[in-house]
């Protein structure tokens, strides 16, 4: 998810330029949403800090020789005494986009004057977060520079991070003081904290942003709350024992809860906010995560090394489960679905299975010690792992499956989540 910036343009010139063109063209196979926006600069010496936007586009571009795989906006105002244009891209497709710039000048003459090959890439649109629960932070890493951009103080034992949607807000379970802190992430500031039940633990937002929900692992429930007033909805939902792990169905309609002492998940109905179902599973479930049509859930099993595949348009469990490393804990399925990426706790390992094949690929890729929850970007291209053992934090290329970076972290490193593309 580059961002590419023409960087300002100075418009103090004969024949200054009037108005832009800009046309982006999907050369890869995948889709990709295209941001474009144009940015004036009243003192250019002040710096990108003091652009203004005059204005923004956002667009859908299908894969290669589809219809709707080009995109030209005209007439775009460019009379500024300094300007630029800057692109945003994502999707998988993201990497794959073509970008052309026409000026009109004063005199009606036009020259295309920036492409990508000479626009600069100047970061990356996405950033980590990371739960310290040892030092009751959350630490804030730019995932283009793989720095520290921010360490957020919150609450006693912050475990788990969840975005809604459109990435403005992060709500992080405190595993010590029964709550959610709420984190607004364009200040990385705390805007409110709330009670939930005992112990919480994994958290999950609406695909509507409208509501989230919370596992309570002390007790036997979860809590639904409120994005919009950040306070719970109702009295807590009874599930089943240890609730730990939770994910949401890209239609909203259900949420899966993992039930470490019953070895099970549990399936809720968001309608009726009511478990339908109970499936067994391996022993001690940890953590899930479904494939990116939701027709599949894919459960660690902590105390038998295993992962089980839930068919959820049967609400079955499959015969075959993937033998992985030992205790694992944090599953991933790739934004492809092609992939899932599993770290194991006591082996100090990260598992990549073929989804294709329910398979293992290749030989378990070593981390730090302790690794528990791990992410991957909204383009599958890296993988963060925390590890609790050593305070860091490995970063994977998924193309070769190799260790590229080592960060260090906060004290105890526990779980990470990478926000939503955030276009604007």
């Amino acid at each position: 998810m580059p961002i590419y910036d023409t960087g300002a343009i100075d418009n103090k010139r004969t024949p200054r330029t009037t108005r832009l063109s800009v046309r982006v063209t999907n050369s890869g196979h995948y889709f990709a949403t295209v941001g474009i926006q144009v940015y004036k600069i009243v003192n250019s010496g002040a710096g990108f800090g003091n652009r203004t936007f005059t204005a923004i586009n956002l667009v859908g571009l299908s894969s290669i020789d589809s219809p709707n795989s080009t995109f030209t906006i005209d007439d775009l105002p460019a009379d500024f005494d300094t300007f630029g244009v800057r692109v945003i891209t994502s999707e998988l497709g993201g990497n794959n986009i073509a970008i052309s710039i026409t000026e009109t000048k004063s005199n009606n003459t036009q020259s295309t004057t920036y492409t990508t090959g000479n626009m600069t890439v100047v970061d990356e649109l996405l950033f980590v977060y990371v739960t310290n629960f040892g030092g009751n932070s959350v630490t804030v890493y730019d995932t283009g520079t793989n720095t520290v951009v921010k360490e957020i103080p919150v609450g006693l034992n912050p475990i788990y991070p969840a975005f809604t949607p459109d990435g403005t807000k992060a709500y992080i379970t405190m595993n010590g003081d029964n709550s959610v802190t709420v984190v607004d992430t364009a200040t990385n500031s705390v805007i409110k904290t709330f009670p939930v039940g005992n112990a919480p633990l994994a958290a999950a937002i609406t695909p509507d942003a409208t509501k989230g929900y919370v596992a309570n692992s002390g007790e036997n429930t979860i809590t639904l709350f409120s994005t919009a007033t950040n306070t719970p909805i109702g009295s807590p939902i009874i599930v089943g024992d240890s609730p730990s792990g939770l994910t949401i169905s890209p239609d909203g309609k259900r949420v899966y809860v993992t039930l470490q002492s019953e070895n099970a998940v549990a399936i809720v109905d968001t309608a009726t906010n009511t478990v339908e179902d109970k499936l067994i599973v391996g022993t001690n479930p940890s953590f899930i995560d479904l494939s990116p049509d939701g027709t599949r859930g894919y459960v660690t099993n902590e105390l038998d090394n295993t992962v089980s595949i839930i068919d959820t348009t049967q609400n079955t469990v499959l015969d075959t489960t993937i033998p992985v490393g030992v205790k694992p804990i944090g599953i991933i399925v790739s934004p492809d679905g092609s992939r899932a990426y599993v770290g194991s706790e006591t082996d100090g390992t990260v598992t990549v299975i073929n989804l294709i094949t329910n398979t293992i690929m290749g030989t378990p890729i070593p981390v730090g010690p302790n690794p528990v929850i791990v992410a991957i970007t909204p383009d599958g291209s890296k993988v963060y792992v925390p590890s609790i053992g050593n305070n860091t934090i490995t970063v994977i290329d998924t193309t070769t499956n190799t260790v590229t970076a080592t960060l260090p972290a906060g004290l105890n490193p526990s779980v990470i989540t990478i926000t939503p593309i955030l276009l604007f």
